[in-house]
């Protein structure tokens, strides 16, 4: 079955005939298109084709350099770092200078992406310095306790 319409394109009328094929859903096929008066190409004005502005170059982006990391004072001789394992902020403290701990044994609470995970005593000692308090926020590497 053949349907006609008129198009309008650029203000030119163009007559489709548009034929229905029966079980050929999404097949791929062509139609000729022809304008409703036929004009010869000699009439037909010639547009020439003008490229598209291409946007200015633009410099690169000027990233900031990375602020110096905070220095961690030196922790006294002969005893274990606990350091930070990931960026957050300190939710508990749970032990004091002179706390007897043992390897494994909670000692804080660090909630970074709304998780609290367990920072852990590196070895069976007694705490000697606490670096940090509830409520800090420390980057990855602080030192936030010294074990002995």
């Amino acid at each position: 079955m053949q349907k006609k319409y008129k198009i309008t394109i650029n203000g030119r009328e163009y007559e489709v005939v548009v034929e229905e094929l029966e079980g050929l859903v999404g097949a791929n096929y062509s139609q000729n298109f022809a304008p409703l008066s036929q004009v010869s190409p000699a009439q037909v004005p010639m547009q020439q084709a003008v490229p598209a502005p291409m946007p200015a170059p633009q410099a690169p982006a000027q990233s900031k350099p990375a602020p110096a990391p905070k220095p961690s004072p030196a922790p006294s001789a002969g005893g274990t770092v606990v350091s930070a394992p990931m960026p957050g902020k300190i939710l508990k403290v749970l032990v004091q200078p002179g706390a007897q701990v043992k390897n494994g044994q909670n000692i804080m609470v660090l909630e970074a992406m709304k998780m609290e995970n367990e920072i852990l005593a590196p070895s069976d000692g007694v705490v000697r310095e606490v670096k940090v308090k509830e409520g800090d926020n420390v980057n990855t590497g602080d030192t936030l306790a010294v074990i002995g």
